[in-house]
């Protein structure tokens, strides 16, 4: 397919590393070549929610209705053979202090994953990798976080493959909302034990990190 490799990025979990926080922490990568085909079929489904008289500004997985979000896996399922996923988790308590900031936490996780896709991602010899992450995790941090990520990437990576980083709202790329989709059923199955929807995505997994200590 024509155009650059898309790695669109989620996340699942929070920051919060208490006993009230999330035990897990997700990062998923979706990649596609200029997703047309989706984001056609994602539009066209929201068309009829609207026509239906609901509103859908947005697909969210842990927001939309239960047939919503059923419909929205059929439609991944359909294109899931024209996607990678990846991701990695890690369990929160076994980070050690110093690397729970944000400003630390959220890179090293981003780079150690887009280490692995973005190599993957220019296979086949296409251009520059896009990368689009939801404005949500970095909003204060923007500029650090970006640092962070480039530190964490092998040199290797930084020097050979070209790649732009971009902050979206979630809104504006049904990529993205794929990812939250498809981050959202990672953690269903890590958390829960909730595997339904993530076999429907499972097909399309590449690789899955485990990052037991993300700062190791």
């Amino acid at each position: 397919m024509a155009g650059s490799p898309y790695v669109f990025l989620d996340e699942s979990g929070d920051f919060d590393f208490g006993e009230q926080g999330s035990t897990y922490f997700v990062v998923t990568a979706v990649t596609m070549h200029r997703p047309v085909e989706i984001d056609s079929a994602l539009s066209a489904y929201r068309y009829e929610i609207l026509e239906a008289g609901h509103d859908a500004e947005y697909f969210h997985c842990a927001k939309d209705q239960p047939v919503v979000r059923e419909r929205v896996f059929r439609i991944i399922e359909a294109h899931r053979d024209r996607m990678r996923i990846d991701y990695l988790v890690a369990d929160k308590a076994k980070t050690d202090v110093p690397f729970r900031p944000v400003a630390r936490f959220y890179p090293r996780m981003v780079g150690t994953l887009l280490a692995q896709v973005i190599p993957r991602a220019h296979m086949g010899g296409r251009g520059r990798t896009v990368i689009v992450t939801d404005r949500i995790p970095v909003k204060r941090t923007r500029k650090v976080v970006e640092r962070g990520i480039r530190e964490f990437l092998p040199g290797a990576v930084r020097e050979r493959y070209g790649y732009d980083l971009h902050h979206h709202e979630s809104r504006s790329h049904f990529g993205l909302q794929v990812a939250d989709y498809c981050c959202w059923a990672i953690q269903r199955k890590w958390s829960r034990r909730d595997t339904r929807y993530f076999a429907v995505i499972e097909p399309a997994l590449r690789c899955a990190i485990r990052a037991d200590d993300p700062v190791a």
